[in-house]
């Protein structure tokens, strides 16, 4: 969703897979993605909304034991494209739930994490970003399906 806009308008690089309007399977897609591709590191960026619609990843990923798989929880407590709905799970704890799943030593709130102690860690993590909501437009991806879909197997080759 709107992750993958915010991305690609801050940093894009041809290696980021940007989903639009996945409904929660960011995460999912990652998963494959870091099962496919062990060798290298994947970042699945999640907004709070959409990892919602899709709790049942967090378990399916915990139970894979991807070690190089981190889940990064975006957490503003609004859905960005219905006009800053707010989210269910907007009182939810992700951090207590990160480290139900994954363990305490998996799971971080991003302002509390180093370089070094993310770098020492095996897979699958968890990262909490609390993030305030966004008060501009989502900017446009720009990009169709089938260009993101080209420029990520052609950045991906091995």
């Amino acid at each position: 969703g709107s992750q993958s806009a915010w991305l690609k308008a801050a940093s894009h690089h041809a290696r980021n897979l940007y989903v639009s309007g996945p409904m929660g399977l960011a995460s999912s897609v990652a998963l494959g993605l870091a099962a496919c591709r062990p060798e290298q590191q994947v970042l699945a960026v999640c907004g709070d909304g959409a990892l919602a619609m899709n709790l049942s990843s967090l378990v399916t990923i915990d139970g894979a034991k991807q070690k190089n798989l981190a889940v990064l929880v975006l957490d503003n407590g609004i859905y960005e494209y219905t006009a800053s709905v707010p989210v269910p799970t907007r009182d939810l704890d992700w951090l207590a739930l990160g480290r139900a799943i994954f363990g305490a030593g998996s799971c971080f709130n991003l302002s509390d994490l180093t370089a070094q102690t993310y770098n020492s860690l095996a897979g699958p993590r968890m990262i909490v970003a609390d993030i305030a909501a966004s008060t501009e437009k989502t900017p446009a991806l720009g990009m169709s399906p089938a260009q993101i879909r080209a420029a990520f197997l052609e950045a991906s080759k091995a």
